[in-house]
């Protein structure tokens, strides 16, 4: 699976309906991790996760298909995968992990 996320340019998250307005599932993660553009639906998401600057947010299947078309036509996929795979790697990275839970404990 990872060796195809690291392919992909666009990878599309749907939340499902238990998760009510929270977001943030590993598929988010996975997907910013591997450098490609998150399209997923709108909700609350964990800090970093911004819509239009690491991930783009879609209301419906016909706002979701006009931002692919968008995203690859211009090419503004890139940029915004660029910005959430650095977001990921400082912001949730092992050592910054480790050390909000050392803290926490």
């Amino acid at each position: 699976m990872y060796a195809q996320l690291s392919r992909a340019k666009i990878v599309i998250n749907a939340a499902i309906d238990m998760a009510g307005g929270d977001r943030g599932n590993m598929r988010c993660f996975e997907a910013m991790g591997a450098g490609a553009l998150l399209l997923t639906d709108a909700g609350n998401y964990p800090p970093g996760m911004v819509d239009g600057r690491t991930m783009s947010v879609y209301a419906d299947a016909k706002v979701a298909v006009g931002l692919i078309e968008q995203s690859l036509s211009d090419g503004s996929w890139r940029n915004i995968a660029a910005e959430s795979h650095s977001m990921i790697r400082s912001e949730y990275s092992k050592e910054t992990q480790m050390a909000k839970f050392l803290a926490f404990v």
